[in-house]
């Protein structure tokens, strides 16, 4: 991978010995990272404080204080920033150490730039895991209490796509409902989708969702399933999707209807991406149970009025 593929990150590098900073820098530059370096651990942690790192090599045997003080440091302040700990004191005892209390890798000296560069890399796909699951559980707390806190049908068939599309980081998502006499799916909320894509009818419930109602669990279909899979596989390509999710919402073994997610662009869904998926889901059917009754007895509610004096009606409302 070249420095261009790269994601661009900062660095900082806490050595006393100007050798390795400067060999460390040249290395670094050289991958398309920024770096900065300091000489003493005192100094560094005035920088982390004043500045957004996303990773920090430190060595382990400074002049001022530890390095195990940064990595202490970063661990509890910086929840966002990685460390990696290198020294030419290398132990299985201080690798395990520094590991413990929070350094993601350990790269003892001399190494080679090839061993830097894997390092850093691993490294920094590690703190952005890291952030991508903080955003995540954030986002999945938030759609959680969202839904657990309203029972107006349209506001959770809302916040079921809009919470979906931020989770995943898709282009759209749907909710079917599935219409049990007449075997089809109908769409009841969208977001993401045009309106020449939602218009396009009734979907044969068979024919698009089958393999669900047989599994009960997501099942992905990607661009060249779209003629066996889909009704409607044109429409699906001139909307731009590459990849769908289908995702039961069920309560026990009765299934209201389907969640479905629209990617943009040919994408494998991870195993924790389903999983995370079919918790949503769990959350999101008895979200949509608890506003789909509230909704039959507020219709109820607004039926009776029709034959109940003004007066009674008006005590009904209060």
């Amino acid at each position: 991978m070249n420095a261009r593929e790269k994601p661009k990150a900062s660095i900082l590098v806490i050595d006393d010995e100007q050798i390795v900073q400067e060999s460390v820098r040249r290395i670094l530059e050289e991958e398309g990272y920024r770096e900065d370096g300091a000489l003493r651990v005192g100094r560094a942690l005035e920088m982390l404080a004043s500045e957004s790192y996303d990773l920090v090599l430190t060595d382990l045997m400074m002049p001022d204080r530890s390095g195990m003080e940064a990595v202490e440091a970063v661990a509890r302040d910086h929840p966002d920033c990685g460390v990696v700990m290198f020294t030419g004191y290398a132990t299985v005892d201080s690798a395990v150490e520094s590991m413990k209390i929070g350094a993601l890798d350990y790269l003892p000296k001399p190494f080679t730039p090839e061993e830097l560069q894997d390092v850093t890399h691993r490294a920094l796909e590690a703190v952005l895991k890291g952030r991508r699951d903080r955003e995540i559980e954030q986002t999945y707390s938030e759609a959680e209490s969202a839904l657990s806190s309203s029972i107006d049908l349209k506001e959770i068939l809302n916040l079921i796509c809009s919470s979906v599309v931020m989770l995943l980081k898709v282009k759209a998502a749907a909710l079917l409902m599935h219409q049990k006499k007449t075997r089809t799916l109908e769409m009841a909320f969208a977001t993401g989708l045009s309106e020449e894509y939602l218009l396009k009818g009734a979907l044969d419930a068979e024919k698009s969702i089958a393999e669900v109602f047989y599994s009960g669990k997501p099942v992905t279909i990607d661009e060249t399933q779209f003629e066996s899979a889909l009704q409607h596989p044109e429409k699906a390509r001139k909307e731009g999707i590459k990849s769908i999710v289908s995702c039961p919402l069920k309560i026990g073994e009765n299934i209201l209807g389907f969640l479905r997610i629209y990617s943009g662009e040919q994408r494998s869904f991870g195993a924790e991406e389903m999983d995370l998926l079919t918790r949503f889901a769990e959350q999101a059917a008895r979200a949509l149970e608890n506003a789909m009754a509230y909704d039959r007895v507020r219709q109820d509610v607004e039926g009776l009025k029709q034959y109940i004096p003004s007066p009674v009606a008006k005590n009904m409302e209060g």
